[in-house]
């Protein structure tokens, strides 16, 4: 089972730090740079859990349980 990593790279909009479930979700959606989850969630105009059960429907990927 993948576990989350704290990565040494902040999101693009509003500077957290990223982890390997953000760098995830910016791949999958094919962004140029890196943004978190609920910068993500909130271009979508949708809830991190919404958008989590998007990514499964969609692309087949979800987070580690530990999110």
């Amino acid at each position: 089972m993948a576990k989350l990593k704290w990565l040494d790279k902040c999101c693009n909009k509003c500077g957290d730090q990223l982890n390997s479930w953000d760098a995830r979700l910016s791949k999958a959606l094919a962004y140029k740079y890196p943004c978190c989850e609920s910068c993500i969630a909130a271009e979508y105009d949708m809830t991190a859990a919404e958008l989590r059960d998007r990514m499964e429907d969609y692309f087949g990927i979800r987070p580690c349980l530990g999110i």
